[in-house]
């Protein structure tokens, strides 16, 4: 016991001495070694990692340092000698290289060193269910969702829901640590479509930024998902066909084809989807004014039915070593087609309970629409192959929308009176976003960073309503609005020992103006923005590292918060715009630590704190409407005060046997709005909020793998109400066939059905308590073949040399 307690003291010692041996000879040794890390398949730089030089003989330290953000370093002065070099950072494998310094060759270049991802082939053993946790540099965590099991034939709305910090509830809404203000790129630029028109096929990583550096743009209140598509990179032709099947007239198929030879690389994707959801709820509300006291009850039923045909195609060229040029175009198109039923009975509890006509009724809804989009992107990357580090990028990205709704109703009221009604919403969108980005490198440890992006949005929304016999009055309507944004940025990082930081101050013009046509109603905004944020990070011995970050967010209106005019497709639940609605201002600070063991264990804990000025909401009071005298509800966006979040955050990986590893997410945190509604209704709610994942990886056998994931969130608090929590357990399996081409699996969604979304909400007059049911427990069976270069080949023998294959 002795024994082993001195050993580890005595090498500790041996490598103290020999450092300091080398530090009082540093002016007799002329050798260095230094190079650039980047990641194996994409090319991203293996920020901070740490490098270390151990003598070959007895594998005693010799010298170490830590990569910059751009992945470069440098050993140096070192003596002549032979030495292994050893790279090892968080999420990736352990690099190895021999390397010598001798008399004709003791300054070394070792060029570009590409690291393989923690999941990726060791020898003879294939890992094909893992998922690294989290990985990433000083502004972000990457998450691999590539091989997650449990989303095959799904979304991203499906992808996000095993994603660390983040949640969608039944709806479809993304909220990160409490907060919906979220902003959704596609490979780092903003979309017109939306996240159940994303097949969960094509995406390689989702990017989770919580607190964005200045170079990110500074909208979306809570950060940025970076949904990261998946580009084959082997030569030659490969591709993917994948078919499945699920219950309840459900189906998806999906191929994809890449083709690389010398500097041209072309990549082409089609997916095609069918989804049948049933649907139902209930709502129960009492309001109350003068001496009427209504109470309304209303059962909803239905079913959906999406299709998708999501393309995806576009090219790679290498003008020369340094240049690349990239151009794709992702187009959409959406059909659908709803039928729903909603009975209502409204009745007067001071009246004895006496039935309202205007509130009871049966409504019939049958709904068809369109929405077809494109995503056309251009992008241009320009490296120094003699200046490392030094980058120069330029992209832009053109997002036409045409959407096209179609609702037919029929309304039997409880005197039998009989309505028809169509509305029809046709909205046509623009976007266009352009960016360039400059990175310049000052020394080894330190860059300057530039950049400049200008975006626009128009909206052109037309409504029309009809209905016979006519209501008295029209509430058709046209809203035109736009919105310009012009930003400018700058970022200085470096690093000194064992600290790294980075800071930056972007700033972004907003200038917007909206046109309700029907009303003659205009207005304009205009304001001026500075957004800082800065970044601290310290490695500490044994793998770890411990960071502070701080930024500054801002969460924009958008045009349907924004359009004064009242939404009456709900007689009973009018929804009106707020023209003077402002954004909403954050500021965020999270400190966090990671640590990594070398049994494949890994940790990584954060704490946060935001604070949310302005922070809008729906607020709902009760009013009589002046066009029919009836009692209903109003529903607004509003500026209603301050919301203020702290919490801690835990996500971790663990091998419990040779065969289970667990991948699991724990958070808690505080919520608390504070302020006052327009009508000087007071606001003051707290919640302490839950949110649990555990996944689990199961290798059954060299060709057979199962997952099985449990998610959990507790309730959690608005600005009038609670919307409930939710638990839900799903489960996968696949097995490899066809010399591992082909793969077959089987998902069930939803085990015990339990997925819902509940909500109450309370006010002056008003108690409400909603249901809302969407089919979520589906099994999909699928089969994927995979043809072109084998990806499971055998490493050779210099790989299997490399100590964990970390060194490509």
């Amino acid at each position: 016991m002795l024994r082993k307690r001195m050993m580890p003291r005595l090498g500790l010692l041996l490598g103290l001495w020999w450092g300091m041996w080398l530090a009082a000879h540093a002016q007799a040794q002329p050798g260095s070694v230094r190079g650039t890390l980047l990641e194996v398949g994409t090319g991203n730089p293996v920020s901070f990692a740490s490098v270390v030089l151990l003598r070959a003989a007895d594998s005693t330290f010799v010298a170490g340092t830590q990569a910059s953000e751009v992945g470069a370093f440098e050993l140096a002065p070192l003596p002549l000698g032979q030495y292994v070099l050893r790279a090892t950072a968080v999420g990736y494998r352990t690099g190895r290289r021999v390397i010598s310094l001798t008399a004709g060759g003791a300054v070394l270049a070792l060029g570009t060193l590409r690291l393989r991802t923690a999941a990726t082939q060791l020898t003879d053993v294939v890992v094909t269910a893992e998922r690294a946790v989290v990985t990433g540099g000083l502004d972000k965590k990457v998450v691999d969702v590539s091989k997650d099991l449990t989303v095959s034939g799904g979304t991203a709305i499906d992808v996000l829901q095993n994603v660390p910090s983040v949640t969608v509830d039944q709806t479809g809404a993304v909220s990160i640590r409490g907060s919906s203000g979220v902003t959704i790129f596609i490979d780092g630029k903003p979309t017109g479509t939306t996240l159940d028109q994303i097949p969960a096929s094509s995406i390689q990583s989702v990017e989770v930024v919580t607190n964005p550096s200045a170079r990110y743009d500074a909208s979306g209140a809570s950060g940025i998902l970076n949904i990261v598509l998946k580009k084959e990179q082997r030569d030659g032709l490969n591709g993917q066909a994948t078919a499945l099947v699920g219950t309840g007239d459900k189906y998806n198929a999906a191929l994809s084809l890449n083709y690389r030879k010398g500097n041209l690389n072309w990549f082409g994707s089609y997916d095609f989807r069918r989804d049948h959801r049933r649907i139902n709820g209930t709502l129960d509300q009492t309001t109350r004014a003068g001496a009427d006291n209504l109470v309304l009850h209303q059962d909803r039923s239905g079913t959906n039915l999406q299709t998708s045909h999501a393309a995806r195609l576009g090219f790679d060229y290498a003008l020369t070593p340094e240049q690349t040029l990239t151009l794709a175009v992702q187009p959409r198109f959406n059909p659908l087609a709803n039928d729903e039923t909603l009975d209502s009975r409204q009745v007067n509890a001071a009246l004895g309970n006496q039935v309202v006509p205007a509130g009871t009724s049966r409504r019939t809804n049958a709904s068809t629409g369109t929405f077809r989009s494109a995503d056309v992107t251009a992008d241009y990357r320009r490296v120094w192959e003699q200046h490392k580090g030094r980058e120069l990028t330029a992209s832009a990205i053109y997002t036409p929308l045409l959407a096209d709704n179609d609702v037919v109703s029929s309304i039997l009221y409880a005197d039998n009176r009989l309505m028809q009604q169509q509305q029809r919403t046709t909205t046509r969108t623009q976007q266009g976003t352009a960016q360039v980005d400059y990175v310049h490198p000052l020394g080894e440890k330190s860059r300057f960073e530039v950049g400049a992006r200008s975006s626009l949005r128009q909206y052109d929304i037309d409504y029309h309503f009809s209905s016979v016999p006519t209501l008295g009055f029209d509430p058709s309507n046209r809203f035109i609005y736009n919105q310009y944004v012009q930003a400018a940025y700058g970022i200085y990082a470096g690093s000194k020992g064992n600290f790294s930081y980075q800071a930056g101050l972007r700033a972004e013009q907003t200038n917007l103006d909206g046109n309700q046509v029907a009303t003659s109603e205009k207005f304009t905004q205009q304001y001026l923005a500075w957004f800082p944020s800065a970044v601290l990070a310290y490695e500490l011995p044994h793998e770890q590292r411990v960071q502070a970050s701080y930024s500054k967010r801002i969460q924009r209106p958008d045009a349907g918060e924004l359009n004064p005019f009242t939404d009456r497709s709900d007689q009973l639940n009018l929804v009106t715009g707020n023209p003077q609605l402002l954004p909403e201002y954050v500021h965020s600070v999270e400190l966090g630590h990671e640590i990594s063991f070398a049994s494949g264990r890994s940790l990584n804990t954060t704490a946060f704190y935001r604070v949310e000025t302005n922070t809008a909401q729906g607020f709902r009071r009760v009013i009589t409407d002046p066009l029919t005298g009836n009692l209903v509800t109003s529903t607004t966006r509003q500026n209603l005060g301050t919301e203020t979040t702290y919490g801690l955050e835990l996500v971790g990986a663990s091998p419990l046997t040779t065969w289970w590893k667990a991948n699991a997410t724990a958070s808690t945190f505080r919520r608390l709005i504070v302020g006052a509604s327009l009508d000087g209704t007071p606001i003051n709610t707290a919640s302490q909020v839950f949110t649990t994942r555990l996944n689990n990886v199961f290798t059954l056998g060299k060709r057979l793998d199962a997952q099985v994931a449990l998610n959990y969130r507790s309730p959690i608090n608005s600005a009038q109400g609670t919307r409930s929590g939710n638990f839900n357990v799903d489960f996968a399996t696949k097995y490899n066939v066809l010399g591992d081409r082909g793969t077959l699996t089987l998902r069930v969604a939803d085990i015990f059905n339990t997925l819902h979304f509940d909500f109450t909400a309370y006010g002056t007059d008003l108690a409400t308590a909603s249901h809302f049911k969407r089919e979520s427990r589906i099994a999909f069976l699928g089969f994927t073949y995979r043809f072109g270069q084998n990806r499971n080949a055998k490493p050779d023998k210099k790989q299997r040399e490399d100590e964990g294959g970390g060194f490509e």
